[in-house]
């Protein structure tokens, strides 16, 4: 037994008695023993690699011809840049209304301030400089916006379809893998295609962006949502089961306690996650901070495109310290 190999002993089914030696010789090797099977293993992923390299590689369209193009290309473009610029707005109206009274109302106009001129190592610093609104603190807003109202939509959706998804809870196999099945298709499609889809269908605008993430997001969150429902100690729904409460009071009950923090959870991790699905919404008519790159992309102001990345960067470390707390607070 000491001459046969642990692939070989498995191979026939026999039980493994290794000595100290062997043991120790194994625990010292670097590197695992390959056999037949595991080179076999190897040249079918070099194969799948160089299969996916040919159809993936540069080509003549990246106008590349070195190694360093692509990191020389990037540097020229870092370097477009700097110094990030924001768009300031000629003026922007402020209304704030509550229950059809008007609290606050008005107007921010732009103004140019002068700075003196210092000359520094022969060049010369200063000269004016505009104040006032910037368009990009609306994007934003409208992003933020759109995330929160289609991240809602999501679990309007998403909560009941869960109920139907989950093994324990849903009232026939039929209906659980009808729900699977319409899931599986939802999250096929990416939120950018469903935005193509609701332009066609409702026209440009934030509430477009709004649909396609809630749509987008659905199918995710539902299968998440069930799988939380599915996790939960079915002791509990049977004690209150016990009690005579019929299936909507057990579901209250038993269910919702045990499942609402993951539901929390993976609520925000999703509202996180639609911020950025937003932001590339937008490139396609459904407006906040996308239209804004979108537009200046098309008209090489990369350091009004820097500044607008600058505006996401704060706001999603904003949203991401916010989501920490209120994630502490329901966990």
């Amino acid at each position: 037994m000491a001459n046969i190999t642990v692939n070989q002993a498995n191979a026939k089914g026999m039980p493994i008695q290794l000595s100290p030696e062997q043991i120790r010789e194994q625990l010292l090797r670097p590197f695992p023993t390959f056999n037949l099977r595991g080179i076999l293993i190897l040249l079918l992923v070099i194969v799948i690699l160089a299969w996916s390299l040919s159809a993936v590689g540069p080509s003549e369209l990246n106008r590349i011809t070195s190694f360093a193009d692509p990191f020389i290309a990037m540097g020229n473009l870092i370097l477009r840049m700097f110094p990030p610029g924001w768009e300031v707005a000629s003026e922007q109206p402020v209304q704030i209304s509550l229950f059809g009274q008007t609290i606050v109302d008005f107007t921010i106009t732009r103004s140019t301030i002068s700075i003196p001129t210092v000359e520094y190592r022969g060049r010369e610093i200063g000269g004016s400089m505009e104040i006032g609104w910037l368009p990009v603190i609306t994007a934003m807003f409208e992003t933020i916006q759109m995330a929160i109202i289609g991240t809602l939509g999501a679990i309007a959706m998403a909560l009941p379809l869960s109920l139907l998804a989950a093994r324990n809870t849903s009232p026939h196999p039929f209906f659980y893998n009808s729900t699977r099945l319409l899931l599986n298709f939802m999250r096929s499609i990416p939120e950018l295609v469903y935005a193509l889809l609701f332009v066609a269908a409702v026209g440009l605008g934030p509430f477009t962006g709004v649909l396609a993430l809630a749509f987008g997001s659905v199918g995710s969150l539902t299968r998440i949502f069930s799988e939380a429902i599915e996790q939960i100690n079915p002791a509990q729904v049977n004690a209150v089961r016990a009690t005579g409460a019929n299936g909507l009071q057990t579901f209250i009950y038993s269910v919702i306690p045990q499942a609402f923090p993951l539901f929390i959870s993976y609520s925000i991790i999703y509202f996180e996650a639609n911020v950025r699905h937003a932001t590339i919404l937008g490139l396609v008519g459904a407006g906040g901070l996308g239209f804004l790159l979108f537009k200046y992309t098309g008209t090489s102001d990369y350091d009004r495109v820097l500044g607008t990345a600058i505006v996401l960067v704060v706001a999603v470390t904003i949203i991401d310290r916010f989501s920490t707390w209120l994630r502490s607070r329901f966990i």
